[in-house]
């Protein structure tokens, strides 16, 4: 990270909450404009969500509760209780496999059909909205549609240990996921505010793909002095998944950063590091990794704390970024013309916004591990 935005940065990290500085929030002094987009958002780091614990979220203007049974079952839901319209995130709570609502105890099964009333009579034809949800990459996803649509594509699982949780943050700030999303396309930020050297990278989403992926080696950043290998996996405008192969074959750091819409203006930026140290000699391959977790463990929780302060340096200009709708691009910056007409396929639907070149073709089949729900998305403004 460049010399001077340091300062700003670890004022941002101390206040948690953006908003701490002379300059304005971009939300405050613009009146936002753009729509939510389509696509799977991330609500919760999975070691957010134990089994037997209720939490709710905030996902494109609406509520979203996430909760596991005690079996490990997840599921999403309205909060709003079908009988009396009790907050099932306020004093829910969790017995067996049931989601129990606060007000009456009338209890739902993952099915999200009423099952048990708390007066001991039959329970009414009622159920809970339930929203698709998946799990991967120690990441847990909602489905949001503004036409309510299912999931029309998945969201990829990563070549990662899943038995290791992220050391991870959420920052509240002004902001839009697709802006977040574009830092992975705008090549120039790298040198001018993050430092990096010798920067080569190569990278283009294409037309109609959810998914796209940019490779680049550079020197700087966490590992100082080494020249280290990066691959960004972008999942729809929602996540940046970005793997470091570490030098002389030590293992990989995964940095996960996840854009989620609140509301007009605003995102919850969830950003979690962990490190996958390789199995110690002599072992079988799963024992010689558990062995080496621990130490992993350790490691990941000091090195979000150095990352946080490039993310930091991010987190400050998105805070106070007013969006160009037409921006005057310069040799040297990235494809970020293409990016933003590939970004227009997470639109579908929406009102006023022109699809030029978004299409269904090679979209893939939603996740088996998604619970989808027969209703569709979340429906939200």
């Amino acid at each position: 990270m460049r010399s001077h935005v340091k300062p700003l940065v670890k004022g941002l990290l101390r206040a948690r909450r953006v908003g701490a500085f002379e300059a304005a929030p971009a939300d405050t002094l613009h009146v936002p404009t753009r729509p939510h987009p389509n696509g799977w958002f991330c609500l919760a780091f999975s070691d957010e969500v134990r089994p037997g614990t209720v939490t709710t979220r905030a996902l494109a203007g609406a509520e979203v509760v996430l909760y596991r049974t005690t079996d490990g079952v997840l599921r999403a839901v309205r909060p709003r209780c079908p009988h009396l319209g009790a907050h099932l995130g306020v004093g829910g709570s969790i017995e067996g496999e049931n989601i129990v609502c606060p007000f009456h105890r009338f209890a739902f099964d993952p099915a999200g059909t009423c099952v048990r009333t708390g007066y001991g009579g039959p329970p009414p034809k009622a159920s809970l909205t339930r929203y698709p949800v998946c799990e991967t990459n120690g990441s847990i996803y909602v489905w949001r549609h503004v036409l309510g649509l299912p999931p029309q594509w998945r969201v990829p699982a990563l070549p990662m240990d899943d038995r290791q949780p992220y050391s991870h943050d959420t920052f509240d700030i002004a902001g839009h996921p697709q802006d977040v999303i574009e830092n992975a396309f705008d090549w120039g930020h790298l040198p001018a505010l993050h430092g990096l050297e010798d920067v080569d990278i190569d990278g283009k989403p294409m037309p109609g793909e959810p998914i796209a992926t940019v490779t680049a080696t550079a020197r700087g950043t966490v590992m100082r002095g080494f020249r280290q290998s990066y691959t960004l996996t972008v999942i729809g405008l929602a996540t940046i998944a970005a793997r470091t192969v570490l030098p002389r074959g030590a293992g990989n750091l995964y940095v996960m950063l996840h854009a989620t819409p609140t509301t007009p203006g605003r995102i919850h930026l969830r950003f979690g590091t962990k490190l996958e140290l390789g199995a110690v000699p002599g072992l079988p391959e799963r024992l010689g990794r558990a062995a080496t977790l621990p130490v992993a463990r350790l490691s990941s929780v000091l090195i979000q704390r150095l990352a946080s302060l490039d993310t930091g340096a991010d987190l400050l200009m998105w805070n106070h970024q007013e969006h160009v709708e037409q921006p005057k691009l310069a040799k040297g910056d990235g494809p970020i013309g293409r990016y933003r007409l590939w970004a227009q396929q997470f639109y579908a639907g929406v009102e006023g916004v022109h699809m030029e070149s978004a299409n269904s073709e090679g979209v893939a089949a939603p996740s088996e591990a998604v619970d989808a729900n027969p209703t569709g998305g979340l429906v939200s403004p």
